[in-house]
This record gives structure tokens, sequence and C-alpha cells, in this order.
């Protein structure tokens, strides 16, 4: 049997998904936890070294980095310009230039900037060489993109401003809020917040600030937030709820 590992950095850790390539079933599907004083490249090295992880020969291996993003026109990356475009979003940031990575939308013509040190990459290929590493969000991004070319434009609804597609995602502690204008990314920004009062805030002052209509315009909602959809619904009269994508499938 063919296998397939999944490893996605969270705010307290890392996880890991094994499934079959052939079936897609989850065969394995754990938390790692850091612990209290323990560094990002530890707590990996410890996740590395799970007994869990070893007996298989995986035909795929992926690190998903939970880092936020900025994101730049495909048009406008350089290279060279990458530290001085992450600290320009991020002040506050000294980040060294090797610790940095990026990752092409090359369907929306996007490059995607964001932290990842480079002592953690070093870790991951020294297991596992093969290993692609992406971040979380911008695949999340990806998915929107399809989902939005997917749908024809009366489902985005009928007011002035509907070649909008607006989609947010719940995940943790954090909400994703992300939409596309005639294929091509309007907006994209992560937010971090842990309750549905702050979620509403930022989802709502990104709707006017997009200029989306309440009455006509659809916002299309990832993840399992029952009472989070029930507030959306107050203010916003089409709102549809989907499930947010599995690490197999993002």
């Amino acid at each position: 049997m063919s296998y397939s590992l999944s490893i996605r950095a969270y705010a307290g850790g890392f996880s890991f998904l094994v499934h079959s390539v052939a079936s897609g079933q989850v065969i394995i599907e754990e938390k790692v936890p850091s612990y209290v004083g323990e560094s990002e490249t530890e707590n990996f090295r410890r996740l590395l070294a799970h007994p869990r992880l070893g007996g298989r020969e995986y035909e795929r291996v992926r690190l998903l980095s939970n880092a936020p993003i900025t994101q730049i026109p495909l048009d406008d990356f350089r290279r060279e310009d990458v530290v001085a475009v992450y600290r320009q979003v991020f002040s506050d940031s000294v980040v060294r230039a090797e610790d940095l990575a990026v990752q092409i939308l090359p369907h929306l013509e996007v490059v995607c900037i964001y932290h990842l040190p480079a002592a953690v990459e070093r870790a991951l290929r020294e297991v596992f060489p093969q290993a692609t590493i992406q971040n979380y969000n911008a695949c999340l991004i990806e998915y929107a993109a399809a989902h939005s070319q997917g749908m024809r434009s009366s489902d985005y609804g009928g007011g002035y401003r509907g070649s909008v597609a607006f989609h947010a995602v719940v995940s943790d502690a954090e909400l994703l809020i992300v939409a596309f204008s005639r294929g091509r990314l309007l907006y994209a920004n992560t937010f971090s917040c842990d309750n549905d009062a702050d979620r509403l805030y930022f989802l709502m002052s990104v709707w006017r600030l997009l200029e989306m209509d309440e009455q006509y315009d659809h916002c299309n909602i990832y993840g399992e937030a029952p009472e989070f959809l029930k507030s959306v619904r107050d203010f916003i009269f089409s709102v549809k709820s989907n499930r947010l994508p599995s690490l197999i499938n993002i």
C-alpha cells in the first residue's frame, strides 16, 4: 500500500495525517503538542521521531505552515525584495532572509511570502528529502479560488457587485477572508480571533470595505461554526455553509 503524509503546524504544536494514496482512507491522524519551553524546531524534531510515522514508505510528504502570509502580484515579485516586503507588512519582525519562504499561486498570478524557520526545513529534509512545503492559508486561498471558478455568475448574486465571490474560512483561532473578482484575487487577509463576536466584526468590516450588498451578494463560509453562521445571517441575506477541506483534499 502506498501512503501519503501531511504535517501541519498549528498554534500549539504540529499535527500529522497519514492516508492511503489509492483509497484516500485516513490511517492515522494525531496531534503532537509542544512542551513549555520547547522551541518550534525541537517540537518538530520530536514529531518526526514519532513511532507511528515509522515503518512506511511515503509516496508523498507535505508540510503545511500555519504562519501568516503577505501577498504581492507575480509581476512585481523579486527574490531580493522578499525581506523588505515582509518587514513592511510585519513591521515588528526581525526575520532573516533564510527564514522566509514563498509560494506562487499561478492561476491567481500572486506570490505569498511567509515565515518558515530554516532549522525546521533542514530537519524535514533530513528525514524526508522529497517533501513539499506549502502554506496552509495560501492553499486555502487556492481552494476558494477553484470553488469560485466553478460558480456561475448567477451564483454570485444579482447586485452591481455580483462579480465578486466572498469567502470566509473559520480555522482554529483564525479567520481567513478572501475575495475574488472575475477570477483575480481582490482581497486576502487573516485575523486572529477565537470567538464569534470578533469573527463577525472582522467579516462585516471587510464586507463593507469591499462594498458588498447585504441583500444581493453571497457570503461563503467554511468550517464547523453553526453559531457564527447564525450571527452572519442576521446581517447578510445569502450565506452558504461549506465544509472545511481536509489536509488530503486541500
